[in-house]
C-alpha cells in the first residue's frame, strides 16, 4: 500500500551506542533521500543515539503537517506498543499530525526477502 498522503517519511531504527551499528540504517536513508530528497524523509533513533525522534520533528519545516513514523524493526514489541506511541503523543500537535506506520518487519515484501535468504543458506532458490 502506498501513503502518498504524507509529506515526510520518519526512518525509526532502535539506536545504539555503536557507531558502526549505525551504517546499514545511514545507507538506507541515503536512498531514500536519493529518490524522495531531505524535505520528505529523515532517520531517527528510538534510543542511544542521535538524532532522535525529537530531534527529527523539531527540526521539519512548518509546512510540512502530515509525517509518518516507519519503525525500521521486525516486529512490534514493548516499544512499538508503548514508548514509541508515547513519543509521537508529546510531539504532535493540531498543526502536525504523526502516524505510526507498522514496522518494515510486516511488510510482505520485506517477509519475502528475509524468506529468500533463509532459502538460499538451505541451498535451495526460492
Amino acid at each position: 500500500m502506498l501513503h502518498n498522503e504524507y509529506d515526510h517519511i520518519i526512518l525509526l531504527a532502535h539506536g545504539s551506542p555503536d557507531p558502526l551499528w549505525k551504517k546499514p540504517f545511514e545507507a538506507l536513508y541515503e536512498q531514500a533521500v536519493e529518490f524522495y530528497g531531505t524535505e520528505h524523509s529523515s532517520l531517527a533513533f528510538m534510543e542511544l543515539t542521535t538524532p532522535t525522534l525529537e530531534d527529527v520533528v523539531g527540526q521539519l519545516d512548518e509546512k510540512i503537517k502530515t509525517v509518518a513514523v516507519l519503525p525500521l524493526f521486525f516486529a512490534v514489541g514493548r516499544h512499538l506498543r508503548h514508548d514509541v506511541p508515547a513519543q509521537i503523543a508529546a510531539l504532535q500537535t493540531e498543526q502536525l499530525r504523526i502516524d505510526l506506520l507498522p514496522p518494515i518487519g510486516d511488510d510482505e515484501l520485506v517477509k519475502q526477502a528475509m524468506y529468500t535468504v533463509i532459502a538460499r543458506h538451505l541451498g535451495r532458490e526460492e
